[in-house]
């Protein structure tokens, strides 16, 4: 058994044993669903970091940089962050004031109206059924390169682990490990980056190196990323390419169950705003430094055939040991804290939203939500088998299963008062319809739509146009009723405990520091990268 394995095992169980500590204070639904509403902005900020970055993060976006569209992840990454900040100022708050237990239980309540939380509810588990899968897969390539065993039973083992901590102690232990190895990450990544920018000659001469390497992706550098990288034929259609997964990753982290829905455990509404701030420094900083480690192994080990395993490869090759055990826990705590929280909203989602049964106690809801998180987790171990795509392929068409179906009716039950119960369900559905169908049609490569659904007419947007046609449609053939006029109206009320002027003064400080942050980096990227990549200084 080689030291690799006995950390990563290590930590495997420190997150089994916070877990379990953390069920035996599960009393209730409201403990089991969101943690009592009591977690504090630590807690808040590391399960949203932790849920978005996922395995994806570690692998399949960085098999993209490493093949030449760091570029274009950035430019992403930076939409994408804004999301933390959009989400809890238009959406985040108003969620944590309705008191309910699940997102698809707030749109029920919102437009009075059990129709659309089924509708909610069947999407969110359409989507993070495609989103366990990504995570299954990465973690089941991780174990592999461990322990050597066949894939089959990796995966397997793979979803034992986050099956194991999740069936138990719900959310009051997935946002305690998601924070745990948020911080794992976080710090693997910061230390093992340092060894493998030194082993390429460090972190001053990295561009240069790139520069005058012949095995450097085309277009890795260039403001547009390698345009075949993206499925693109032309520069123009290359970074809208990035500003629509931008868009769609900003709508993701604003109103999604899996991000979102963290704000119903915040402790205060302020958690929220602090909590969105830390988790958009991190998406822009973190990523940046984890995408330039990623690229500097191109100067180590160009060509690789499989990129998704470039920083498994790292920290076999080029960290040592005890700092590549650490890197590889990392790795493995963003695949099994985002398949948690994916699990446990799964889970929520089918017993108190989709299937309407009246159980005799919450003891007996308790158990059954259970045993639904174990049934589909088996379903998404079954389809790992297949093989069906890449992680980022996977992760990023969940994603945008949300973005096309929720941007309309959760902005919008905030900032009109006119959208009513039909129009919102109307809306949810044809966001949902009008991306998959296009999606299969380009997917499948049929003439003409795989050339047809492209940029501004993406598959995401077509289901955007629908969404909010239908919205428009939904609330003039039916008009919002007293009833659902008059809920909005009680959530736009700012409650008393959170009108402390001294907690403001502290939101301010968080946003200042992203001021700061915003422009330390865009002058990084000017004087390191922009100006010396094109001679100018």
């Amino acid at each position: 058994m080689n030291i690799y394995l006995i950390g990563v095992m290590a930590c495997l169980a420190a997150y089994l044993i916070v877990g379990i500590w953390a069920g035996r204070s599960v009393k209730n639904l409201d403990d089991y669903y969101v943690s009592s509403r009591n977690a504090p902005t630590i807690l808040i900020a590391g399960t949203l970091f932790a849920s978005m970055l996922s395995v994806n993060g570690f692998m399949g976006d960085q098999a993209w940089c490493y093949n030449g569209n760091i570029t274009s992840l950035v430019l992403l990454n930076s939409i994408c962050a804004c999301g933390y900040i959009f989400g809890p100022l238009f959406f985040g708050r108003y969620l944590r004031r309705s008191e309910c237990e699940t997102m698809p239980e707030y749109f029920g309540t919102r437009y009075n109206d059990p129709k659309i939380r089924r509708v909610a509810g069947i999407t969110t588990v359409i989507s993070l059924t495609a989103y366990l899968l990504a995570c299954i897969s990465g973690v089941g390539i991780l174990m592999q390169e461990l322990l050597g065993l066949p894939k089959w039973l990796c995966l397997i083992l793979a979803w034992g682990c986050f099956t194991g901590f999740t069936f138990y102690s719900g959310s009051k232990g997935v946002i305690l490990t998601d924070t745990m190895m948020s911080m794992v990450f976080l710090f693997a990544t910061i230390i093992g980056g340092v060894y493998v920018f030194n082993a390429q000659g460090g972190i001053g001469s990295l561009l240069t190196n790139l520069m005058n390497n012949p095995a450097t992706p085309k277009g890795l550098l260039d403001y547009h990323g390698n345009i075949a990288g993206t499925g693109a034929d032309t520069v123009l259609g290359s970074i809208l390419y990035s500003v629509t997964m931008g868009i769609i990753w900003f709508i993701t982290v604003g109103v999604s169950p899996w991000q979102a829905g963290r704000n119903m455990m915040a402790k205060t509404e302020h958690v929220i705003f602090r909590s969105g701030a830390i988790a958009a420094v991190c998406t822009v900083v973190f990523l940046l430094y984890l995408n330039l480690v990623s690229v500097s192994v191109i100067n180590l080990n160009p060509g690789m055939k499989d990129a998704q395993r470039v920083l498994i490869w790292a920290s076999f090759n080029v960290m040592p040991k005890l700092a590549g055990t650490f890197m590889l826990s990392g790795i493995m705590a963003a695949g099994l804290s985002s398949a948690s929280t994916f699990l446990s909203v799964i889970g929520f989602s089918i017993t108190s939203d989709i299937v309407h049964v009246r159980f005799k106690d919450e003891k007996r809801q308790l158990e059954v939500s259970r045993l639904v998180m174990l049934i589909f987790g088996i379903v998404s171990l079954i389809l790992s088998f297949l093989d069906l795509s890449s992680i980022r392929i996977i992760s990023w068409f969940a994603s945008t299963i949300i973005a096309a179906s929720w941007a309309v009716p959760a902005v919008g039950g905030i900032v009109s008062k006119k959208l009513s119960a039909a129009g919102a369900r109307w809306s949810m559905i044809a966001g949902f319809l009008g991306f998959i169908f296009p999606k299969c049609l380009v997917g499948l490569g049929i003439p003409p739509f795989n050339s047809f659904f492209v940029n501004f007419l993406d598959p995401f947007f077509i289901g955007l146009y629908l969404s909010l046609l239908f919205a428009v449609i939904g609330s003039w053939r039916h008009p919002a009723t007293d009833t659902e006029i008059g809920y909005r109206e009680k959530l736009m009320v700012v409650p008393e405990a959170e009108r402390n002027p001294a907690d403001y003064k502290r939101d301010r400080t968080y946003g200042r520091l992203l001021v700061v942050v915003g422009i330390a980096t865009s002058l990084f990227l000017l004087f390191c990268w922009a100006l010396p990549y094109n001679h100018l200084i």
